[in-house]
């Protein structure tokens, strides 16, 4: 898991850092499928510890030290407004950290740029042109050719606030069963299931924008090439790389030649890691969110392959507003047993139209 940034450590309160480093490392070990044989046990130990340092200061620490997480079984606790504002701090410490963490690595390296500003400020960039002076000949003894100013563009990112409205269940807490780390972990991926579905919706956007020189449909080595040879020609002769899904990767074949095609990796990935000359990486992808027990729809189709500059300006911008995410309850949603919070960040997502990228529409 990638760690662009870390939740605002406490530099006075060691046991909160240990608190939230310890729901942390419960969702990478889910995120990474690395469970081990007592993660049930240290899963309930978080869930302990979080309650302690939920009632601590309160008129409930000394109920804590007698009864335990029982004790989150009483209205009065769990009403207590002072219990829950402790609580939200420390689940808005975990979902800071671990939001940015589930971004897929290729995506980001060669896709998207991961910005944070903080609060009211505002993204700004300078897309520079990628046009070419013309060189003009010049007669002897007269005047030179008009001037050829180089204009660059300014645009700028905004966020805005995006909210997931959740339930904890204090039932399952007070008995040390609520599984935290997968409950910090589908906070994670959902807001960032959010980002890849808009981030998509941009690129499609951008390669109509970019006109049909830096697309094609179907795919062949001569096609392949000539899109190939333009955006790197584009992006100053910057080496490309492909970038899909990995069924989208696979239709990028050697043709009669099984030798060198069917080997070791293209058996266990399903794709070449080269095809004639360009680097081919997979991106892990994600459902569009409320469709995960119905239509099941992909957020990226696998009839698409983008050629992008290897380094350089990514034509995507995601935008982080503040330093952590706010979680408040929500009083309409509360109730004995019930915990109803709503976590907000504040994201905004552009795409650029700097440097040029293919679209190879299979």
């Amino acid at each position: 898991m990638l760690k662009y940034f870390n939740y605002t450590v406490n530099a006075e309160d060691a046991d909160f850092n240990n608190v939230v480093d310890c729901a942390l490392e419960l969702a990478r070990a889910t995120y990474e499928n690395t469970k081990g044989a007592d993660y049930a046990d240290k899963n309930k130990e978080v869930l302990t510890s979080i309650a302690k340092k939920s009632v601590e200061g309160t008129k409930y620490e000394a109920d804590f030290e007698a009864n335990g997480l029982a004790i989150f079984k009483k209205p009065m606790v769990t009403r207590s407004y002072a219990v829950r504002e402790n609580f939200n701090a420390i689940i808005a410490q975990i979902c800071t950290a671990i939001v940015p963490e589930v971004t897929n690595d290729v995506f980001s390296r060669y896709i998207a740029e991961v910005h944070q500003v903080g609060y009211g400020e505002t993204a700004r960039f300078i897309i520079e042109s990628n046009d070419l002076f013309v060189v003009n000949d010049k007669a002897e003894g007269i005047l030179k050719g008009v001037d050829q100013p180089m204009f660059d563009d300014e645009i700028t990112v905004n966020a805005h606030p995006v909210t997931i409205d959740a339930a904890i269940d204090w039932y399952p807490f007070a008995a040390g069963i609520f599984d935290m780390g997968n409950f910090a972990l589908k906070i994670g991926k959902s807001f960032m299931s959010y980002i890849f579905v808009k981030v998509v919706k941009g690129m499609t956007q951008a390669s109509t924008a970019y006109g049909a020189a830096y697309s094609i449909n179907g795919v062949s080595m001569n096609d392949f090439c000539t899109l190939r040879d333009r955006v790197k020609a584009a992006n100053g002769g910057m080496p490309v790389i492909a970038i899909g899904t990995a069924a989208a990767l696979g239709n990028l074949t050697l043709g009669g030649n099984f030798q060198v095609q069917i080997g070791e990796e293209m058996n266990k990935v399903g794709y070449l890691d080269q095809y004639l000359q360009t680097p081919l990486l997979a991106l892990d992808n994600v459902l569009v969110p409320g469709t995960t027990n119905s239509t099941a729809i992909l957020a990226l189709p696998n009839n698409r392959i983008y050629l992008v500059p290897a380094a350089g300006q990514r034509p995507v911008k995601i935008l982080f507003e503040g330093e952590e995410v706010a979680v408040s309850f929500d009083a309409d949603r509360t109730s004995d047993k019930r915990y109803g919070i709503s976590v907000e960040m504040r994201i905004g997502v552009e795409v650029v139209l700097g440097p040029k990228y293919g679209t190879i529409i299979l």
